[in-house]
């Protein structure tokens, strides 16, 4: 059953529902080495729900092999956003990668110290796939 826009999930359910191997870093979903959808806490990422959508991409361990790999993946990516450190995941709808950065004059301004003080690169998404307004019912003629 497809996952339904603003609805919410835990991590596990995701990961499994995309069909992700079990192993971080975990804010990117993947499978085989390639980036199949994205967890994006606000904590981490306080621009995750805004347009366009911004990933923050750490230095610590793989996180910037896997920021690389994301801007350079083709296709819709599913995208998930947790509003409260510890919570469920909301459903935000399908995101292609527009542009990156790794220009300190772009990243410095979003640094956020003592919390946010290492980005390795900027990930830029378009939302593809917005949520469909509701269909008005249709008219019934006799």
């Amino acid at each position: 059953m497809p996952h339904i826009f603003g609805e919410s999930y835990e991590f596990n359910e995701v990961r499994a529902f995309l069909g992700g191997d079990p192993k971080p870093p975990n804010f990117v979903i993947h499978r085989n080495g390639e980036v199949i959808g994205l967890c994006l806490g606000l904590g981490w990422n306080p621009r995750a729900e805004s347009e366009p959508c911004e990933v923050w991409v750490g230095r610590k361990g793989d996180q910037p092999k896997w920021g690389i790999k994301l801007s350079e993946t083709k296709g819709l990516l599913p995208v998930y956003v947790r509003r409260t450190e510890g919570g469920k995941w909301f459903y935000n709808g399908e995101f292609q990668v527009t542009s990156d950065s790794t220009d300190p004059a772009i990243i410095r301004p979003r640094l956020q110290p003592p919390t946010i003080v290492a980005i390795a690169q900027l990930v830029f998404l378009k939302r593809i796939n917005p949520p469909a307004a509701p269909t008005p019912p249709a008219e019934v003629v006799a």
